[in-house]
């Protein structure tokens, strides 16, 4: 961690505190007994071309960021660089703002690997470049955070200048994300694998939808509970999917409850196992099945010529239960599942 220091203006980070520490003696100084408390004082900017590496923190820490962080501009990484990344066990990260500037090659932004009843908290993160948090670790609460990638509506050249801004990209375990708000073109939470993952009282707008997937082969989640949400202004509501003929792995124990849609404009409800990048095929496969689904009291509003209200498109779908099902105007399409399912009549 001393290199830290490198990579950001002089005072920015009080970095001596998170440096590796060796075993300390049994009686700890007050400066010992302060190691595991980070204060950054902002607002700073750093250097473009740079990433931030506090994968290595010590048990316990907690990092204090006060003021705007902005990040230069820079041409050097892609979309397989994180410019941030936070790992540690019983970690709290309580910040205010990170800022970036639109830029090509896009960077992922946050990646957290934190463990043991951590907490991030009270950040607003601004105009992240492409994905914003990508979740791996366990045992991590999120609470209170902003993701405003509002600047990406924008159009240029007839496309909105955001793209693959997905707010929390999550595969891990033990993860709750509470009282947040995203703006964004791509999903709101996108669950790639996992279990016991919660999604609660957060506001999603201008993206993809919440969604589980896209599941690719030897993929597996289970135990998703999606709770007193809203979507608006979105191209979707809620969404499962999975890849087209990919194998090995499954979606089950998935409960969507209290969801409010509004301005739909493509699915109110979607659950597909034809997915591709480049399109779905329209012909679902058997390989990943999906099992034990739940929504209740999902209601809304579709957009003026929206697809439809609720689309489904199985070939492996079992243990569906859906009620209070009442999205506007209704204009189902379901295939592979019973067309009594509430929603599809």
């Amino acid at each position: 961690m001393h290199a830290l220091s490198t990579l950001v203006p002089l005072g920015t980070l009080l970095l001596a505190l998170l440096a590796p520490a060796t075993t300390p003696p049994p009686r700890r100084s007050r400066r010992q007994r302060r190691r595991r408390n980070a204060r950054s004082p902002g607002p700073f900017t750093v250097p473009a071309d740079t990433k931030i590496d506090m994968s290595g923190l010590k048990a316990g820490t907690t990092v204090t960021v006060t003021g705007t962080v902005t990040w230069a501009k820079g041409t050097k990484y892609t979309k397989s660089d994180f410019l941030f990344t936070l790992g540690g066990s019983g970690i709290t990260f309580d910040g205010t703002w990170r800022d970036f500037p639109r830029q090509r090659p896009a960077p992922k932004f946050f990646k957290v690997l934190t463990t043991g009843k951590s907490t991030i908290k009270g950040i607003t993160m601004k105009n992240s470049p492409i994905h914003c948090f990508s979740i791996g670790g366990s045992d991590t609460t999120f609470d209170h955070v902003t993701v405003d990638n509002a600047d990406g509506d924008t159009l240029s050249g007839g496309k909105k200048l955001g793209h693959n801004t997905d707010a929390f990209d999550v595969s891990a375990t033990g993860i709750t994300i509470q009282n947040s708000n995203v703006h964004n073109q791509d999903d709101c939470l996108a669950i790639n694998s996992g279990s016991t993952i919660k999604f609660l009282s957060n506001n999603c707008a201008g993206g993809h939808g919440i969604s589980i997937g896209s599941i690719d082969s030897g993929k597996t989640v289970d135990g998703v509970t999606v709770s007193g949400c809203t979507i608006s202004n979105s191209e979707n509501g809620v969404r499962i999917k999975t890849i087209s003929g990919a194998t090995g792995g499954s979606v089950k124990n998935v409960a969507y409850t209290d969801i409010t849609l509004s301005n739909i404009s493509k699915y109110g409800i979607v659950i597909e196992q034809d997915y591709l990048n480049g399109g779905p095929t329209g012909t679902p496969t058997a390989g990943i099945p999906i099992s034990g689904v739940t929504l209740t009291n999902v209601h809304g509003t579709m957009a003026s010529g929206a697809t439809h209200s609720t689309y489904i498109l199985c070939a492996a779908c079992s243990g569906f239960s859906f009620s209070q099902i009442n999205i506007t105007p209704k204009n189902p399409s379901c295939t592979g599942v019973s067309t009594s399912l509430a929603g599809c009549s």
